[in-house]
């Protein structure tokens, strides 16, 4: 029976002292959310695209960009035609830029388009990085006012090799 008590003190002493060795441990648990950093690094949160900020889809941003390069070889098209005149290729030019603007307001609605816009100017400011200097025609020629395109620029959807705003 000596030996019964022995026992049970001894246990007892132990689960005693390992309650503080215990609480000691589960302070010194870190928990991970994500993926680990080499130390000495920073970690750059995830800035979401313009196109996300204003409920546009990847589908819808890939169509339109589809739209937007048809576009661009229609107008090369009219511009390489020798029997139109500069007149009648910028009457062309202009029904298809109002064609590739319907088709895309079909897919993108206006307000996002804006909101597109806005996220953009607030993040690159009102000149967003876009073209420098004089415009010409689409032809080459000097055009009187013209806009560049207003969806232009905007991000590419994420992807393995985009790269973050």
């Amino acid at each position: 029976m000596l030996w019964n008590r022995t026992l049970l003190a001894a246990m007892l002493a132990g689960i005693i002292l390992s309650i503080p060795l215990a609480e000691n441990a589960n302070a010194q648990v870190t928990v991970h959310n994500g993926p680990v950093t080499a130390p000495g690094t920073a970690r750059r949160a995830r800035v979401e695209p313009c196109w996300e900020v204003a409920g546009v889809s990847k589908v819808a941003l890939q169509q339109r960009r589809s739209i937007a390069q048809q576009a661009r070889q229609e107008v090369e098209a009219v511009c390489a035609n020798s029997s139109l005149s500069m007149q009648q290729k910028r009457r062309q030019i202009q029904q298809i830029h109002e064609r590739e603007r319907q088709e895309i307001e079909a897919i993108i609605t206006p307000a996002q388009q804006e909101a597109m816009r806005s996220c953009q100017e607030e993040r690159h400011g009102a000149h967003g990085g876009g073209h420098v200097g004089s415009h010409g025609g689409p032809c080459g020629e000097m055009s009187v006012g013209h806009k560049p395109h207003p969806m232009e620029e905007d991000e590419a959807p994420p992807n393995e090799t985009a790269k973050p705003n």
